[in-house]
């Protein structure tokens, strides 16, 4: 080879050459140095419910991560993540992401409950030693109002569903999220992963974004157990998925949580807006279509079933509540969880008296809770139970001293029972401490002396 004069190509083949052998130098023996990723999976799981520890369990035993979003109201409550599972999954390395304080949809309040909502629950999951940097519309409901809400409460990123391919919906979609995203408050997400969907299905979220050259696929999970939900995936499917997942980092595909894909760091925290005073209740005689300002909630194994009727107390319209099959827990109409637009202010030591008119089969009883400064909803207390009426009857009680840190009350005839309640014309009485203490104050009012009690 004297005197010859390697050519370009030549050179170029050794510098090759040299270069593999640095990498194969470099990485460990036994091991074959993986590709660059050019797919990103990220394991997204909302609402907190307890059956995420499994999936959370699932995900590390293949040393993977996810991203789980907490509405910060429901921790510790039944069905929910308790304050040691969520301080057990972030400690494993999983990244804990917001999803508001009480889970309304974003898109029907109005914008500054959206920024209560967003900036309260980030504040709320801080508190608890946390860094929440990410989000997800409950619902995968928006606006672009909300959106900004999101950016000015501090997050670095807000997920929503629906917008990737798959076989359960969105055809026309694009196969996965770019990288990064194009708005990082609009992070593209697969629609719901329900219990009709098979492994193969999840296979081919993952293949169709490798086909199309790469991207970011969020996949959005909520509970992770064998069909106790309607948004529900078998955690042997998961398992298996995780698995033929864990074996594709050759191909240049990995799994990564919210927050490493999009960075950013940890932004400062962003006050919410103070609680709305809101004396007295909304659309108290349920005249309102939906009707506004109320939800219907149920607790335990029963069916309940609510229809509007124009079998009234007064005005036009009341609820009707029929319990179909009944094994435990209860039914009732409420006034909304929110964090100021609807539920009344409600201060400590005062007492409230509640009720509303009823028709029922069966004893019904009221059923009260509070919020407190952190917007939190808690169990407060129950009336003692009223007995069947087939006439319209006033079912009214007072409740004991609130406590010291309530801001806000809800409240709602409870039936737990098979039979049905037709309820109409809520009401709600604050009864001030100094009512019961009769502790009045001398002030001087200009030339007079007034007493306020």
């Amino acid at each position: 080879m004297d005197g010859v004069r390697p050519t370009r190509a030549s050179t170029l083949l050794a510098l090759a050459a040299a270069g593999l052998l640095a990498v194969l130098l470099m990485a460990p023996a036994g091991h074959a140095r993986p590709a660059a990723p050019r797919t990103v999976v990220t394991f997204t799981v909302d609402d907190g419910s307890v059956s995420q520890t499994v999936g959370a369990r699932i995900l590390s035993k293949y040393r993977m991560r996810g991203t789980f979003y907490v509405s910060s109201g429901a921790i510790g409550t039944p069905g929910y993540l308790s304050m040691d599972d969520l301080r057990a999954i972030a400690a494993a390395g999983h990244e804990i992401g917001g999803h508001t304080v009480n889970h309304p949809d974003l898109a029907t309040v109005s914008i500054q409950e959206a920024r209560r909502e967003i900036c309260q629950d980030r504040a709320n999951l801080t508190a608890l030693g946390l860094r929440p940097t990410s989000f997800a519309y409950p619902f995968g409901s928006f606006t672009p109002a909300a959106q900004q809400a999101v950016r000015d409460c501090g997050y670095n990123s807000a997920r929503v569903t629906g917008s990737i391919r798959t076989a359960h919906g969105c055809a026309n979609c694009a196969p996965a999220e770019s990288i990064p995203p194009a708005d990082p408050m609009l992070v593209r997400g697969t629609d719901m992963v329900t219990p009709s969907w098979t492994l193969e299905e999840l296979q081919r979220v993952v293949l169709d974004a490798e086909a199309s050259g790469g991207g970011w696929v969020p996949l959005v999970l909520h509970q992770i157990c064998d069909f106790c939900g309607p948004l529900a995936v078998n955690p042997v499917v998961l398992d298996e998925f995780a698995f033929w997942l864990s074996a594709r980092a050759s191909r240049g595909t990995v799994v990564r949580t919210v927050d490493e894909v999009v960075g950013g760091g940890a932004r400062p925290l962003v006050a919410a807006p103070p609680p709305e005073a809101r004396e007295g209740l909304v659309n108290a005689s349920l005249e309102e279509p939906g009707p506004r300002g109320w939800v219907t909630s149920s607790w335990g194994r029963n069916t309940p079933r609510w229809t509007r009727t124009e079998d009234a107390h007064t005005g036009r319209w009341a609820q009707r509540l029929d319990m179909t099959a009944y094994t435990d827990g209860d039914a009732k109409l409420m006034s909304r969880f929110d964090l100021g637009e609807v539920a009344p202010t409600a201060r400590p030591d005062n007492t409230y008296t509640l009720g509303a008119w009823y028709k029922s089969t069966a004893p019904v009883q009221l059923a009260v809770h509070r919020r407190d400064r952190a917007g939190i909803w808690r169990y407060w207390t129950t009336s003692p139970w009223f007995a069947p009426a087939g006439e319209w009857t006033n079912a009214t009680w007072t409740t004991p001293p609130a406590p010291p840190d309530t801001t806000g009350l809800s409240f709602g005839l409870a039936l737990a029972a098979p039979g049905s309640l037709t309820t109409d014309d809520y009401h709600l009485r604050e009864n001030p401490a100094w009512h019961r203490t009769g502790i009045c104050e001398r002030v001087p009012w200009g030339l007079l002396i007034r007493w306020f009690c």
